[in-house]
């Protein structure tokens, strides 16, 4: 009796390990970055966020599709298909950049790199 009872636990201990190991590779996939901004700042798709905070992420792991939400991502203010952008030096901490714009209008974001990657998304940025 108690070597079923061994293997039972056993078996019980691989299965929460697995599934630990699955649920911290979820956390990663979508690569869900958490940003606040001061000023206005300029997503494709002729959208201007206020300050404030946002959330940016992977809409699904086949395909680099982006979506920038409101921080409680109940509201999608952009959906992008951006073009991979390669930074030979990945940082341990997500990476924005932005592009000035015309006099009057607000940066633009540019590219976004995930922490820890070295292939981000660089964003195609209308100047006119």
């Amino acid at each position: 009796m108690k070597r079923t009872q061994y293997f039972l636990f056993a078996g019980f201990v691989l299965v929460a390990m697995l599934f630990s190991n699955l649920n911290a590779m979820a956390d990663d996939w979508d690569q869900k970055t958490v940003f606040t901004i001061n000023q206005p700042v300029s997503v494709p798709g002729h959208v201007v966020l206020p300050a404030g905070t946002y959330v940016i992420k992977r809409v699904n792991a086949m395909t680099p599709v982006v979506q920038v939400l409101n921080k409680s991502e109940t509201k999608v203010y952009a959906t992008v298909f951006p073009v991979p952008d390669y930074d030979a030096s990945a940082s341990d901490h997500p990476i924005f950049t932005f592009q000035e714009m015309p006099e009057g209008s607000p940066v633009a974001l540019k590219t976004w790199h995930y922490a820890g990657r070295q292939t981000g998304y660089e964003f195609i940025v209308d100047s006119k």
